[in-house]
């Protein structure tokens, strides 16, 4: 049985030990249930309004599940430093003759570790990625500490079939996601049907579909794994560059870190290449939108969800759009001529394209774009681009008294 609760708060050791095992709980809880927000599963888009919202999520409830797993050996420490600071120290120690004890302190160095890598040290995506694979074994271990621990709350049964159910949530979520997605994760297998260089930086690749084609909304970004021999198969998120009424699905792919650097040296020669898809995936679309009447602010690559929307406009004449498309020298543009035959095909209300080069106009501003589009307040606001421009644009608009509800981006990259 539970002590009564006046007995667990009753002094200062009893409140420590308290705190320190509500903390574990509170940890492994928050834990697990970081592990389940990645296994992509389409509810939490919905509950979170986005695929790069459920990452962010992910991003701090993880910093809140280290701080409480922490917090629990520290707090027990501290209940026995007054009496023993020996005793104290071995809750750090691990030790062969107290195994859950020695269970929970590698599960926390190893947590640590994960922790203090992402956060202080600068790794690539492919090394990232690879560390955090190593997250089920550390909640594999953690899980066992809070089972295997002998103390009145393992003896609740209500508590320990909470804690089992737990444990067995992060565990199936980390199998699923991360150990055999190949086998419980939906994936469309593709090949390359050409790659078009469109800059030196950036190429577009369209795909074809081996036999079911993958079912998405114009703005959505799918995860892509290419099969070619002496590149990696790591998976990599891609903006579809297509509208969904196109045959087949394109990409468009721009040198911004070291895969793919090496995946644009491929490319013009993966013709024939198999390619796996997964998704789609994000809520940036602009018909989810609340007005018909918008601005689009395209930053670089930044371009390649509003060029499938954009396509995709043909179809839903009753939309009014000013797209501007910002970049730092006139080279950067890409699928210009594209646009612009977009531009003269939409009917009904208007669809503008208003080009925008640093080097010769300065930088894109809120008020720039205010003076040319107007009543920004009565607008949706759709902004996707390098980080320092969206943070930039989205402070001025604000300024310039657009509510947050009405500013919508996409900031889910990794190069």
């Amino acid at each position: 049985m539970l002590e009564p609760m006046v007995d667990r708060f009753g002094s200062p050791v009893s409140t420590l030990l308290s705190l320190g095992q509500i903390s574990g709980i509170v940890g492994l809880t928050l834990f697990a249930f970081n592990l389940l927000l990645t296994t992509r599963i389409k509810l939490f888009e919905d509950l979170f309004g986005g695929l790069n919202r459920v990452f962010i999520a992910h991003h701090i409830i993880g910093t809140f599940a280290f701080v409480a797993l922490l917090m629990h050996p520290l707090m027990l420490a501290l209940r026995l430093a007054p009496s023993s600071l020996h005793d104290a120290g071995l809750l750090f120690v691990p030790r062969t003759d107290n195994l859950p004890v020695a269970l929970g302190i590698v599960a926390l160095a190893g947590l640590t570790g994960l922790m203090v890598s992402t956060f202080f040290v600068k790794l690539t995506y492919r090394t990232w990625l690879l560390s955090h694979k190593f997250l089920g074994g550390v909640f594999f271990l953690a899980g066992l500490h809070a089972l295997l621990t002998p103390n009145d709350l393992s003896a609740d049964p209500w508590l320990r079939f909470y804690l089992v159910g737990f444990s067995a949530l992060g565990l199936v979520s980390y199998v699923y996601r991360t150990m055999f997605p190949g086998i419980f994760v939906k994936r469309y297998a593709y090949t390359v049907s050409i790659a078009k260089q469109l800059n030196d930086s950036t190429v577009e690749v369209s795909l074809i579909p081996k036999q079911r084609a993958i079912r998405y909304d114009a703005g959505q970004f799918v995860f892509v794994s290419f099969r070619a021999e002496g590149l990696s198969k790591e998976w990599h998120p891609f903006t579809v560059s297509s509208a969904p009424s196109e045959t087949g699905l394109a990409v468009t792919v721009k040198s911004l870190g070291s895969y793919t650097n090496m995946l644009s040296r491929f490319l013009p020669s993966m013709k024939g290449i198999e390619v796996l898809v997964e998704g789609a995936y994000g809520r940036f679309t602009f018909n989810r939108m609340n007005r018909q009447t918008q601005v689009w602010i395209a930053g670089g690559i930044g371009i390649t969800p509003f060029l499938a929307m954009a396509k995709n406009l043909s179809a839903m004449p009753e939309y009014d759009v000013d797209l501007y498309y910002a970049v730092a020298k006139e080279s950067e543009l890409v699928d210009v001529d594209a646009l612009k035959l977009v531009e003269s095909r939409v009917p009904g209300k208007s669809f503008r394209l208003i080009p925008y080069v640093a080097d010769k106009q300065g930088l894109l501003t809120a008020q720039k774009i205010a003076e040319t589009s107007g009543n920004l307040d009565q607008k949706d606001i759709l902004l996707c681009g390098p980080p320092p421009m969206m943070t930039a644009i989205k402070k001025q608009l604000s300024q310039l008294g657009v509510h947050p509800r009405n500013i919508h981006s996409e900031e889910f990259r990794m190069s």
